[in-house]
């Protein structure tokens, strides 16, 4: 009787040391990171307790499917579209919000000068977080959107002289040619079909491609062309 009274009591402290856990990981932590965000005045859509805001995600993205026509936009605002649930909690928490995918919790940030800040002042002590690392290094490795501290100083570093202003400027008769070669296609397509063509923008893939070799291996393009 004594041993399977011990080995209940095991199994209950196991159950309730795991219920601890769960509740921790999906309440309060989360819970104490908004807490702390909004004494900074830092507020955003309320989550639910696995999902998040993922519903609400969700659903923002079915309206907007539902309520797109046919016609051409009246405007280009591409982030609207793609992403209607980030324009609409930007007018309702403002340009700094945090919101919740699962028990992560995201802040987002659309402040030109917070975000300069970030990424080129303090993201050697700011970091990344490690989920991004996790699911993303496969791909991305350990580029500059995924690593933190001395490797993301030093990719910064390698990356930083090709996009000093004097090396892009360089580069836009390069860019313009280019451009110009993908509308001069467009023209001649639509002279050929009667003055209305269907054009998908992807079509242009070689056209920009050959855009970025020639930016990149200007050289050995002008080396060619001679």
């Amino acid at each position: 009787m004594a041993l399977v009274f011990f080995i209940s009591l095991a199994v209950v402290i196991t159950f309730l040391g795991l219920l601890e856990l769960l509740y921790s990981g999906l309440v309060l932590k989360p819970e104490r990171l908004r807490s702390a965000l909004r004494k900074q005045g830092i507020r955003g859509p309320g989550p639910s307790l696995l999902l998040g805001n993922i519903s609400e995600i969700r659903k923002s993205q079915s309206t907007t499917v539902k309520a797109s026509t046919n016609e051409p936009p009246l405007f280009h605002n591409c982030a609207a579209t793609l992403f209607p649930f980030f324009e609409q909690w930007r007018k309702q928490y403002g340009p700094v919000f945090v919101f919740s995918l699962g028990n992560t919790q995201i802040l987002y940030v659309s402040q030109a000068d917070v975000v300069r800040e970030i990424t080129t002042c303090t993201s050697l002590e700011f970091g990344k977080p490690s989920y991004q690392q996790r699911e993303l290094g496969p791909l991305l490795g350990q580029g500059i959107l995924t690593s933190n501290g001395k490797v993301w100083a030093h990719q910064r570093k390698i990356l930083a002289p090709e996009l000093y202003t004097d090396k892009v400027k360089g580069m836009m008769s390069l860019i313009a040619e280019s451009t110009t070669v993908l509308l001069s296609s467009w023209k001649s397509r639509i002279e050929k079909e009667g003055g209305v063509a269907e054009i998908k923008i992807d079509e242009g893939g070689n056209v920009q491609e050959k855009s970025i070799h020639r930016n990149s291996w200007h050289e050995i393009y002008a080396h060619q062309e001679k």
